[in-house]
């Protein structure tokens, strides 16, 4: 397994408990892979630079996990085929510098 870190955009039109349900979905795949999410950091609801999709804000969330590289695809998969999520990417973590 290894570490990994997300990055993800849920419209932010949806209800609080909507958004629940769409970090719940994203923290499902990687649990159903045999994954372990070890910590999500919600940033809550940010402006845009720019507009995506005719949309000028969404609700912004981190998370941090480990897995298998198969359910990056995986992941990768549920961002383009949903609908709440506007953006998602998934990358290594960067190690601390000294």
């Amino acid at each position: 397994m290894r570490d990994y870190e997300a990055m993800v955009i849920v419209d932010a039109a949806l209800e609080e408990g909507d958004i629940q349900k769409a970090v719940d979905r994203f923290s499902g795949v990687i649990t159903d892979a045999g994954g372990k999410v070890t910590k999500v950091d919600r940033w809550g609801v940010r402006r845009f630079a720019y507009e995506i999709n005719h949309m000028k804000e969404g609700y912004y969330f981190v998370a941090q996990f480990s897995a298998e590289p198969e359910t990056v695809s995986q992941l990768d998969r549920l961002f383009l085929i949903s609908d709440e999520f506007v953006r998602g990417k998934v990358t290594l973590p960067v190690p601390a510098t000294k």
